[in-house]
């Protein structure tokens, strides 16, 4: 966990930056951040949570309810509740809000400030101003410990496909998996319930070209590359890790666009270090594809920040022209989708370090390791077993 010092010295890291940014005031809303700054886990829902940070203090807005809950928030020198929402002028969120920016100038917000938080704010000189997304880039050896927590849980979560998958497994059994590993969390670490989630899934041949397709239930693994997913936040931090794998023999063309997203991969890996701009590792894997005639199957990113969020800054993307450094945490995950065939990805959570990079998972790569032809009885005793139990054909 992280401790109460380290939580103290992000407060003041933020506060110095709101002095060299030459504001007043932050809002912080977005629940990453406000966790970030306070290790507090909370489900706004339709309430809102907003802290107002001055190079002098931190006051946090919350909801009557959420008093005891909150009252010991670290790093929080002022605590204001509003009444409910829906509540009467004066006592609801916004009208609270004003009345302690009143005094204030210049005020910075969060790209991700809900629309309707600052249009209600219009009257007020606002401006955005990303401080504390910027500063998570980095990680302390505290939220390095506990990503490689996450990466541990991911490498079991893959790992527990890799031994299980069979032709003709339906989605149904994967999401056991899924369950396996939340027990495991619970059982030997820290558990944290509201700061933790558990995505644990396969894409089938069938749908794989659709990078963010849903699988269906009984969808089943049969012919064509399927592309695992763990998708994992552990006790407030995350990683990710993603396999295309194959049960039934790969053809010739599948091997063929398999090893060009590995090639792809070991480019962005050739020059992954300090101080090269985020958008060169999307440039040169988008190259490679280009190069392939492959230019209209790139659908997304190489790959983005991987902290609080399984999905934050830098993004490796063309025009993200942050510098890599030192202690940032990314993923690396080169795809490409062919439909009638299916897609092809890799994803690995990756420490930069001082002169090159780590991965934080470890499951194999190459396409002789993640072939699983093997007939499996038990495994599929077990399907049928819970094909039946919930009545799918």
């Amino acid at each position: 966990m992280i401790s109460k010092l380290e939580l103290l010295a992000r407060k003041k890291t933020i506060q110095n930056n709101i002095i060299q940014n030459e504001l007043d005031a932050l809002l912080i809303i977005n629940e990453e951040n406000i966790y970030y700054l306070t290790g507090l886990s909370y489900k706004s829902l339709e309430r809102a949570f907003i802290i107002i940070i001055t190079p002098e203090k931190a006051t946090f807005i919350i909801p009557k309810m959420e008093l005891a809950h909150l009252k010991e928030a670290i790093g929080i020198d002022s605590l204001i509740d509003y009444w409910e929402f829906p509540a009467p002028t004066g006592e609801n969120s916004i009208d609270v809000l004003k009345k302690e920016l009143k005094s204030f100038k210049n005020i910075g917000i969060e790209s991700t400030c809900p629309s309707g938080i600052a249009l209600e704010l219009k009257s007020f000189k606002l401006s955005l101003s990303n401080i504390v997304e910027k500063i998570r880039y980095i990680k302390s050896e505290s939220e390095l410990d506990l990503i490689r927590q996450a990466s541990f849980y991911c490498d079991d979560a893959i790992n527990q496909i890799n031994n299980s998958v069979y032709y003709g497994m339906t989605e149904l059994e994967i999401l056991g998996i899924s369950k396996n590993i939340q027990k495991n969390v619970i059982i030997n670490t820290e558990f944290e319930y509201l700061s933790s989630s558990f995505l644990v899934a396969v894409w089938p041949g069938q749908i794989s070209h659709q990078p963010h397709g849903i699988p269906k239930i009984n969808d089943k693994l049969e012919a064509g590359p399927h592309i695992s997913l763990a998708f994992l936040r552990v006790n407030g931090y995350a990683s990710e890790c993603e396999r295309t794998f194959f049960t039934k023999q790969p053809t010739e063309e599948e091997i063929n666009y398999f090893n060009i997203m590995l090639k792809a991969r070991k480019k962005c890996f050739e020059i992954l270090k300090p101080g090269i701009k985020a958008e060169d590792i999307d440039i040169i894997a988008n190259s490679y594809f280009e190069s392939k005639g492959l230019t209209q199957n790139i659908l997304h990113r190489t790959g983005h920040g991987i902290g609080l969020g399984n999905h934050e800054g830098p993004f490796l993307a063309i025009s993200d022209k942050t510098i890599l450094q030192e202690n940032m945490v990314i993923s690396i995950e080169p795809g490409i989708y062919i439909e009638g065939v299916g897609g092809f990805r890799h994803s690995d959570t990756v420490l930069i370090t001082h002169n090159g990079y780590e991965l934080l998972t470890h499951i194999p790569t190459q396409i002789n390791d993640l072939i699983f032809t093997k007939i499996h009885p038990i495994n599929r005793l077990k399907g049928k077993i819970a094909k039946k139990m919930y009545k799918l054909k």
